[in-house]
């Protein structure tokens, strides 16, 4: 009898190990992506103030949850991105043209919002039931912080710029279920 529930035992922990390591491979990998976003020059995906005459050539909307928060990314190269921070999301969302045109009206808002934005260059997470809308600009980083509910609420000045990120992330949705 003990040798069956050893067995058994022992199969278990040899199941979980492997599920424990992903979970933690996903998460790093999430955070990696993050911080790579964070370090990215415009330069490296083709960008120029030459080529590209708008301000901000990137935007990111993170919004904090009680076990962690979601990453939305869209660049003007047509990358459009949504990860959380516990593991998983989506990438790749650029390659369809309904999320890359979700994704161009979501930097088109940026150009008008991001002059609400104070300079950043600590790129915190977001608290819980909070949203931070951080501006990829040429030469620096602009942040913007609202309590989720406030942008919802449409009682914010950048309410507007919350629901174009929210259809951005409603085309990535409806794009991973097809």
């Amino acid at each position: 009898m003990k040798i069956k529930y050893l067995t058994v035992l022992l199969i278990m922990i040899g199941v979980m190990i492997p599920t424990m390591s992903q979970a933690n491979e996903n998460k790093e990998g999430s955070e990696s992506l993050r911080d790579l976003v964070f370090s990215l020059k415009p330069e490296q995906i083709g960008l120029t103030k030459e080529n590209f005459k708008h301000s901000i050539w990137g935007i990111i909307m993170e919004t904090g949850l009680s076990d962690g928060y979601y990453t939305l990314v869209s660049l003007a190269d047509g990358t459009t991105s949504l990860y959380f921070s516990n593991g998983g999301g989506i990438i790749g969302g650029g390659e369809h043209e309904n999320v890359r045109e979700a994704s161009r009206n979501f930097i088109a808002g940026a150009q008008h919002f991001y002059k609400k934005a104070v300079k950043d260059a600590t790129h915190s997470a977001p608290n819980n039931g909070e949203v931070k809308f951080y501006f990829l600009g040429f030469n620096e980083t602009f942040m913007y912080s609202a309590p989720e509910n406030t942008l919802g609420d449409n009682k914010d000045d950048l309410s507007q710029l919350f629901y174009v990120a929210h259809g951005v992330i409603t085309e990535l949705r409806e794009m991973q279920e097809k």
